[in-house]
């Protein structure tokens, strides 16, 4: 990123390098914690690292600034670990590599970390430099919101005493967040009953690859293909060979659009030219299917060695049909706000557990509308159990309702106007951010969510805009000097 620091938010691109450097994906943010916690100590600013892992730093008003309205600056330490199948990256280990593609940095092949690393880099530029101006700072810096917010659901009550938050978590330049969506977990156990295999058959595994994937929230009304959805078609568009399901799975986080999903079936000899023809037409079918979303999309079938057992008729049935008809994708849209997804279902995750006999799937509800998110998770929880399934909803989370009277929302549009002559879009953000559950902690906060352009986060894809990283930090030390 050295050619990055000579741009105006070169504090940022330094910071974030060094987060880069550092290992910390989510429910492994430890490193990155102690990192910050020996960086607060060398630069004399206070540091507190709270019971469930959060951290909140703190800095004196600027000279003049005594009596202005406390801040609160808040982002995420953790980052969503994704990488392509044909990738080498440990992400316990291994740095974030990245690289600059005209206007965008991306990393190699994994995600970038860009959300949230980039606002938790501003947080950092912010404590580190004493020429900016602004009244009394907390930087709050949240565990694992990426897996459930953790650190939210955690943050105690009288643990901050600032009156307005800024969260940097959304990924839009030019667009204010006012509020966001709510979401709730349903997590599906179903058992499988299986069989031996006849010695004389032949297996095949089938994969599906080259998916963009994304965020199942903001992402969710792009087109994009579902792996584990798609690939479950396929095999309904077999029922002409008399195949048997060893194993199935894809995807690998409740809040990510799978990328890849894979199969292994088993089935007479005789069949594999059939098959073989089958598995290419169908590959030209979502091809053409999703040409205008899914760029690089690839089924392919290989021949691979005999598993020991399969599904029974009955389990392998109840099965498909189960995942065939399974609710995803938009649900609504919010009548209030223009393009914006009101309420949404993902199949994230379908995981085979052969020790148990199960699949273990994930499905991540999300909806501005807390009676409807709840409406939509007991349908899909009925869903599972008519098949057979023990369904556990959990992590509930509130959505953050818009609030019209905001002296911060009103503050940021004005320096937003001032700096480049045109007024920013008034936004609800279909994703979880962590001001619904500060909402509910410290009711009298006034707060609001902006962001740099992040592009495909939750996937390899993901990059941010390198000159929108520029427009972000002057709104931000612009806002934080115009705070009364």
């Amino acid at each position: 990123m050295q050619t990055l620091q000579s741009k105006h938010a070169s504090e940022i691109w330094s910071y974030f390098a060094d987060i880069c450097a550092i290992p910390h994906p989510s429910k492994h943010d430890e490193k990155l914690r102690q990192w910050i916690i020996n960086w607060a100590q060398e630069k004399n600013i206070e540091c507190v690292k709270d019971e469930v892992g959060n951290l909140i730093l703190k800095k004196p008003a600027s000279a003049g600034f005594e009596n202005k309205s406390a801040i609160i600056l808040q982002a995420h330490l953790d980052m969503v670990p994704q990488k392509n199948s044909n990738t080498e990256h440990d992400f316990l280990v291994d740095p974030i590599q990245t690289h600059i593609d005209g206007e965008w940095l991306h990393a190699n092949d994994t995600t970038l970390g860009a959300d949230n690393g980039i606002g938790m880099a501003s947080c950092l530029a912010v404590l580190a430099d004493n020429t900016l101006q602004h009244g009394p700072l907390e930087v709050l810096l949240t565990t694992d919101e990426e897996t459930g917010m953790v650190g939210a659901f955690g943050l105690k009550s009288g643990a901050l005493q600032g009156s307005i938050l800024i969260n940097t978590d959304s990924e839009q330049e030019g667009e204010l967040y006012v509020g966001c969506a709510g979401g709730i977990n349903v997590n599906v156990n179903m058992h499988y009953e299986k069989m031996e295999v006849e010695p004389t058959d032949s297996a095949y595994e089938i994969t599906l690859t080259g998916l963009k994937g994304g965020h199942s929230g903001c992402d969710i009304n792009l087109g994009r293909a579902n792996a584990v959805k798609v690939l479950v078609s396929v095999l309904n568009n077999l029922a002409a060979i008399p195949f048997h399901l060893s194993t199935l799975q894809g995807g690998s986080l409740r809040n990510a659009i799978p990328r890849e999903a894979s199969t292994i079936i088993v089935c007479d000899k005789q069949y594999q030219n059939s098959l073989e023809t089958l598995i290419a037409t169908l590959n030209q079918q979502l091809v053409s299917e999703f040409k205008n979303a899914e760029d690089t999309l690839s089924l392919q079938i290989k021949s691979t060695l005999l598993p020991t057992s399969i599904l029974t008729n009955s389990s392998q049935k109840n099965l498909l049909d189960c995942l065939f008809s399974c609710p995803n994708g938009i649900v609504s849209m919010d009548d209030n706000f223009s393009n914006v997804v009101q309420s949404s279902s993902n199949l994230g995750v379908l995981e085979q557990n052969k020790t148990n006999l199960r699949f273990e799937l994930q499905v991540l509800v999300r909806s501005q509308v807390e009676d409807e998110k709840q409406k939509i998770a007991e349908q899909i929880s009925q869903h599972f159990q008519a098949h057979l399934g023990k369904v556990r909803k959990d992590g509930n989370y509130p959505g953050w309702k818009p609030n019209v009277e905001s002296k911060i929302y009103k503050i940021m549009e004005a320096q937003y106007i001032k700096l480049f002559d045109n007024k920013p879009k008034t936004m609800v953000i279909h994703a979880g951010l962590e001001c619904g559950l500060f909402s509910e902690k410290y009711p009298h906060l006034d707060m609001i969510s902006f962001g740099p352009t992040i592009k495909f986060p939750h996937s390899p894809d993901e990059k941010v805009h390198i000159d929108s990283v520029d427009k972000y930090w002057k709104l931000l030390i612009a806002t934080l000097k115009s705070i009364d």
